[in-house]
This record gives C-alpha cells, sequence and structure tokens, in this order.
C-alpha cells in the first residue's frame, strides 16, 4: 500500500539537503533499484564525512536529464545556418579535479502519488533532473569514505 505522501515529503524535508552535493546517483539491478548520494550538511558545521543514501526500490521508472543537452550559446554561421554549441563538453568521468562535480548540488526533492501503490519522485538537481516511480525508499545515513563513488580515483 501507497506510504503517506506528506510524510514521506516531511521525511526528505528533515535531511536538509538543499544546496548539498550530490555524490553520485547509481541504477543497480536491472533498473529496479536507484540510490542517489547527498552530502550531509549540518548547519553551523557545513559539509560533514556522511551522506545520505536514498535508495528507491521496486522501481517502475527511472527517468533523468543531464547538462550534456543543454545549450549554453548558439553561433550563427557564415552560411546562415545555426551552429548549436552544448554546456558540457566532457566526460563527468573524465574530469580530473573533484571540484567540477561541485555544480551538482540538490535542489528540491518533491514526492508526489502516482498510483495507489506507486509514488513519484521528482529531483532538482542544478545540471540535472530525475523523475522515479517507484514502490519504497530508503534512506540511511552512510560513511562518504566507506562508498564506492566513481569519482574516489580522482583523489588518488
Amino acid at each position: 500500500m501507497n506510504k503517506n505522501i506528506e510524510a514521506l515529503q516531511e521525511e526528505f524535508e528533515k535531511l536538509e539537503y538543499w544546496d548539498s552535493q550530490l555524490l553520485d546517483f547509481k541504477i543497480q539491478h536491472l533498473g529496479d533499484e536507484a540510490r542517489l548520494y547527498i552530502q550531509q550538511y549540518r548547519p553551523g558545521y557545513g559539509e560533514t564525512d556522511y551522506c545520505y543514501e536514498i535508495t528507491f526500490l521496486r522501481c517502475y521508472k527511472v527517468a533523468y536529464d543531464t547538462d550534456a543537452g543543454w545549450l549554453a550559446s548558439g553561433n550563427r554561421l557564415a552560411d546562415g545556418t545555426f551552429e548549436q554549441v552544448i554546456a558540457r563538453e566532457y566526460n563527468i568521468k573524465d574530469v580530473t579535479r573533484l571540484g567540477m562535480l561541485l555544480s551538482y548540488a540538490a535542489q528540491d526533492i518533491e514526492v508526489s502519488e502516482y498510483n495507489y501503490f506507486l509514488n513519484r519522485y521528482h529531483i532538482v538537481v542544478a545540471n540535472m533532473t530525475i523523475d522515479i516511480i517507484c514502490q519504497d525508499i530508503d534512506i540511511k545515513l552512510v560513511p562518504i569514505a566507506e562508498q564506492n563513488f566513481f569519482w574516489k580515483h580522482l583523489e588518488n
């Protein structure tokens, strides 16, 4: 049965995730699970060595858009055609400095009912939007050092 939408929304609000660093987004087990990692932020302390692992369980649909398709500008060429320039011309996995990931900050998580046993989660990050429809979620606080994030090789 569908969890109470207001209670789920309150659970997210308690995380105080706004403008916190998005550390990773993974889709696993043939799309059955999606995991979002957002660094914990505590007022008065700033960023901590922990992150929230938000696991979306029994997913029906996972869709996302990234800034790879966003237009930064356009140029009219001499022949009159229009050349579009994309905003990002590098692969995230190839960035040489973790600082390049700083623009990926959580902005908003909105919960709504999709049907009587599925919920929709609309997640806005500075450089991407994510829509997940699933049966359940699990939120836990985990140490960042124990996670296998794709960017960890950059720290060495």
